[in-house]
């Protein structure tokens, strides 16, 4: 009979449980220590340990620069969210405000077409008091894609959509 179980005995708690659970415990520790044993010799080599603790410690050092790094990117990111948040809520405020020239309008719609579909050049727009009206052809899967897109220019208050779906036979009206 071993100490643990003479131990056990003497308390009177003496279940199969309690040997287990304290053998478990043995050995987890048995090889917590070993394993810190063998990182201390490994570290502490003098024949290499200085080179493996320095080589540690640039490992160590790149990883936190690197960290810093990434930290720094994310807050700029957050802070550029941020800023954007802050000039689409001035603008919003500030469209309620005062009338947009037309031709500045204008000018936005050309320029945001570019972004929502490839050929924007098929396109002609006209803008009368806001009212944008879109002449032209465009592929079914883009025409809502792109009313949608105007809509949402700053200084828009509508659309008139006068564009032709590519491939549906339908003549596009001339411009007046």
């Amino acid at each position: 009979m071993n100490r643990q179980e003479r131990h056990c005995e003497a308390e009177g708690n003496c279940g199969r449980d309690a040997i287990a659970r304290d053998r478990w415990i043995a050995g987890i520790s048995m090889i917590a220590g070993a394993a810190v044993g063998a990182t201390v010799m490994y570290f502490c080599d003098p024949h290499r340990g200085k080179v493996r603790r320095a080589e540690l410690q640039q490992k160590a050092g790149g990883a936190a620069r690197q960290a810093g790094r990434q930290m720094a990117t994310k807050a700029e990111d957050l802070l550029n969210r941020a800023k954007g948040a802050v000039a689409k809520a001035e603008a919003a405020f500030e469209r309620g405000e005062k009338l947009v020239d037309d031709d500045i309008v204008a000018e936005r719609v050309r320029s945001h077409m570019g972004h929502l579909t490839e050929r924007a050049s098929d396109i002609q727009t006209e803008v009368v008091s806001g009212v944008v009206a879109l002449r032209g052809t465009i592929s079914p899967d883009k025409h809502r894609q792109l009313v949608d897109g105007i809509l949402a220019v700053p200084g828009v208050k509508g659309v008139r959509d006068l564009l032709v779906s590519a491939g549906s036979g339908r003549t596009v009206p001339a411009s007046t």
